[in-house]
């Protein structure tokens, strides 16, 4: 897109010099330039679309930085059924997080079904409630939610435990410990280290963006006339501009 600077840089200059025409010279036009001009226009206006409204939906719903709040809404995005209209998009960005050197077997989708629940008790215990849980029929994930909390007293070896038992042999498991820094758990089973993946908020909502503003433009030309889905579509994006200032 470097021809697009120049291009309005000369028009500013041309527009100064428009007057009252002169003569009645003839201008031609070439009309395969400027189609070529108009649709490779249309791209990048579809890639900002979402960024033009300035309403941010989640600032008048008062999420700031509380934990469950924002547990919630992100819980609602990796949802496959969740009515952003991004489908599986989101979650599938998790997993391939979670799929890394040390976990290279882990799966990058689910094949039957996957529910999505937040404020979790997997073991009807509430001292063990869990943010946000993920079962599938081929993997169990369990994500610790933290922005200002504290991390309790041997939280990520218990959900570690819990999700272990909860996936049997027959699923993979992995644990997710979402901090505004990305850190390392000061709890952490020694045997098991490559089942937590411990992301920032702004790695993850990275990670998000670049397939869901893809998929985004995939299906805006399908459905450019539904404005539920332009909607969805900009408060999921709002919160990934969020998810970066924690």
């Amino acid at each position: 897109m470097e021809w697009l600077p120049v291009f309005f840089q000369q028009w500013s200059e041309n527009a100064l010099t428009f007057n009252e025409p002169t003569t009645t010279e003839k201008i031609d036009i070439d009309v395969g330039q400027l189609m070529t001009f108009f649709s490779r226009l249309s791209t990048p206006l579809q890639a900002v679309q979402p960024r033009v409204l300035s309403f941010d939906p989640w600032d008048v719903a008062g999420l700031k930085r509380k934990e469950v709040r924002n547990s919630a809404v992100l819980a609602w995005l990796l949802d496959p059924q969740g009515s952003h209209g991004f489908g599986t998009v989101p979650l599938y960005a998790l997993l391939a997080s979670i799929r890394t050197a040390e976990n290279q077997t882990f799966p990058a989708a689910f094949t039957r079904f996957c529910r999505v629940r937040v404020e979790s008790n997997p073991n009807g215990d509430s001292k063990n409630r869990v943010d946000i849980e993920i079962d599938a029929d081929n993997f169990f994930v369990l994500i610790e939610v933290k922005i200002d909390a504290f991390e309790q007293k041997e939280q990520i070896e218990r959900y570690c435990l819990e999700a272990e038992k909860r996936a049997t042999k027959k699923r993979r498991w992995g644990v997710v410990f979402l901090t505004p820094q990305g850190r390392q758990p000061k709890s952490m089973r020694a045997d098991n280290p490559h089942c937590v993946s411990c992301l920032s908020w702004s790695d993850l909502a990275t990670r998000f963006e670049e397939p869901m503003r893809a998929d985004f433009r995939k299906t805006g030309a399908v459905h450019d006339s539904a404005s539920m889905r332009q909607m969805a579509a900009h408060s999921a994006f709002c919160f990934l501009e969020r998810m970066r200032n924690f």
